[in-house]
C-alpha cells in the first residue's frame, strides 16, 4: 500500500493475553487512531476508552504500511498499569514501555488484524536475557 501525505481514521479494539489477569483476558478495549501517511510510513495518535481520561494528551504513534502488512509502535504520555479492581494507575515519573504492534491487511484493505506486545522488564545474566512481556490482539477498520 503506498499513499502520499493522507491523513487517516482507523476505529478498533485491543484485548489483553498473557501475562494478565482472566478478567482482562476477555475485555475488549476500543481506540481511535487519527494518522498521516508519507509514502508508506505514517505517524499520528491514539486514544483508547481505557486510559483517556487519565491523560491529557493521547499516545504517539508511528508506523508503516507495505503490501499487506502494518506495523507500528504506540507510546502512552508516561506509565500506567491496571490495578486489581480495573481502575486506571498512573505513574508520571517513568515513561510507559513501547508498544509493539503487527498487523496484516483483510482482503478489503479497510480493516486489519494482528497482536502487540510489550517488554515490561529485562535482566541480563551474562549473555542471556530473560524478559517479561504481555500481549494482545488488536482490529481496526478504516472509517476515514
Amino acid at each position: 500500500m503506498k499513499t502520499i501525505h493522507k491523513k487517516q481514521y482507523w476505529k478498533g479494539t485491543f484485548t489483553y493475553q498473557e501475562g494478565y489477569e482472566l478478567d482482562n483476558q476477555i475485555k475488549e478495549v476500543e481506540f481511535t487512531m487519527e494518522i498521516e501517511f508519507v509514502e508508506n510510513s505514517f505517524t499520528g495518535i491514539s486514544t483508547d476508552n481505557e486510559s483517556k481520561s487519565s491523560f491529557d494528551k493521547p499516545a504517539i504513534v508511528r508506523g508503516f504500511a507495505d503490501d499487506d502488512k502494518i506495523s507500528f509502535v504506540m507510546k502512552y504520555p508516561c506509565a500506567y498499569f491496571i490495578d486489581e479492581n480495573g481502575g486506571v494507575i498512573i505513574d508520571p515519573n517513568s515513561e510507559h514501555p513501547d508498544i509493539h504492534y503487527l498487523g496484516f491487511f483483510e482482503d478489503d484493505k479497510l480493516s486489519v488484524r494482528g497482536n502487540w506486545e510489550m517488554t515490561i522488564s529485562e535482566q541480563r545474566y551474562g549473555y542471556d536475557y530473560l524478559e517479561e512481556i504481555l500481549n494482545g490482539s488488536f482490529e481496526m477498520r478504516k472509517t476515514a
